[in-house]
């Protein structure tokens, strides 16, 4: 049985929004780590996105369990954008030293 939902768009429409949401919750709970610590803690901003975007994982195994093969399809292309378009951004850093 195919699912109502099933649509490309809506996988990259998952992978963008969950990695921007996450991306900017982290960067604010950064911030309030801060505050209450009473002293700069920072974490780098290469970090932190690479976990937002390895955060695709969990809607990953539920299109997976559900079927839902066109979304699935979508998300790994939203995932595989903004991996490359992270490698282009701090690949360079990463690799120099």
């Amino acid at each position: 049985m195919v699912p109502r939902n099933d649509h490309l768009w809506l996988g990259l429409a998952v992978s963008f929004f969950l990695s921007f949401v996450s991306y900017a919750l982290f960067l604010q709970l950064g911030d309030w780590f801060s505050a209450s610590a009473g002293r700069q803690i920072s974490f780098r901003p290469r970090t932190l996105a690479l976990i937002a975007i390895c955060l695709n994982i969990l809607p990953m195994n539920v299109f997976r369990r559900t079927y839902r093969s066109k979304s699935l399809k979508g998300l790994v292309i939203g995932v595989m954008i903004m991996a490359a378009i992270w490698f282009f951004y701090f690949g360079s850093e990463l690799l120099d030293g």
